[in-house]
């Protein structure tokens, strides 16, 4: 890249850039061609060597090193082998860069993008595969109009009845895709179901009692804003800075179901709110 160029780079950069609160950027295009180009042009506009991780709404991710405009290295996939860049013909290897930024691109929108240091230093002769490269490869794949729906593995459970009650039971179920831990509990009975990291003696293991102040607490708030508030409700709690483990809490007019999971597959969770939402509308 010319010095001109990265002049020219560094000032479209300035002039687009706000301020945000969460290292976390969501690229909005609703179509995959859409899609695509924001993750091209995320690549481009990538100078000092960052790792970006594209996440998609049903957790499919491509993490890619990039550096000065160039991809040096692939650490994860939305489907298939990793490329090999010392032993792949640099031809190949665009091909399969460009493959690859097409399958993020055709996964479920929106997008998230996380930009992070790398693990550890990029050598002198890391040379990668240029923008410019990566752009005219993705131009010989055609895209469906449509998302490629048929990536989400399971079925969205649909609740029991009409009407809020049975939204949290189904959420439950729903999200055994994506989450770390869970439970269900009905507000009129002690017993609870108990899944992953949530189940007995497992580290996010809640007791009864922690169960107890959780379901009051909620009925709580419900009286208090019965006015402003409708079930069924999500509440989402995630870290700062938006790495680690979030937490969402689906809550009916008669159970309330959590689900603790990698803060950066929001969009899963979001994804199945909305179908069930959608289901007792």
């Amino acid at each position: 890249m010319m010095d001109s160029e990265i002049l020219e780079l560094l000032e479209d950069i300035g002039r687009s850039s706000v301020a945000r609160l969460s290292p976390t950027v969501c690229l909005s295009g609703d179509t995959a061609q859409a899609r695509r180009d924001e993750v091209l042009t995320a690549i481009r506009r990538t100078i000092l060597p960052r790792r970006l991780e594209f996440m998609a709404a049903d957790g499919g991710m491509l993490a890619v090193e990039v550096n000065s405009s160039r991809i040096t290295d692939v650490f994860r996939c939305v489907e298939g082998p990793l490329p090999d860049f010392e032993t792949e013909a640099r031809e190949n290897l665009t091909d399969q860069l460009a493959r690859l930024v097409s399958d993020i691109a055709v996964v479920p929108g929106p997008l998230e993008l996380v930009s992070l240091r790398p693990d550890t230093a990029l050598e002198a002769d890391d040379v990668g595969i240029t923008f410019s490269e990566v752009e005219a490869a993705c131009a010989r794949i055609d895209l469906p109009e449509e998302p490629r729906m048929s990536v989400v593995p399971d079925a969205v459970p649909e609740p029991t009845s009409q009407g809020p009650s049975g939204v949290a039971e189904a959420f439950y179920d729903g999200a055994e895709r994506f989450a770390l831990g869970r439970f269900l509990i009905e507000e009129q009975n002690e017993e609870a179901k108990l899944d992953g990291l949530c189940a007995e003696g497992q580290q996010a293991h809640p007791n009864k009692d922690l169960l107890a102040r959780l379901t009051q607490d909620l009925s709580s708030w419900q009286a208090d804003g019965s006015d402003t508030l409708s079930q069924p409700q999500l509440i989402v709690m995630r870290p700062s800075g938006g790495q680690g483990v979030g937490l969402a809490i689906v809550h009916d007019d008669a159970e309330v179901a959590a689900a603790f999971h990698d803060a950066r597959k929001l969009g899963a969770v979001v994804n199945l709110w909305k179908s069930l939402k959608s289901a007792v509308e």
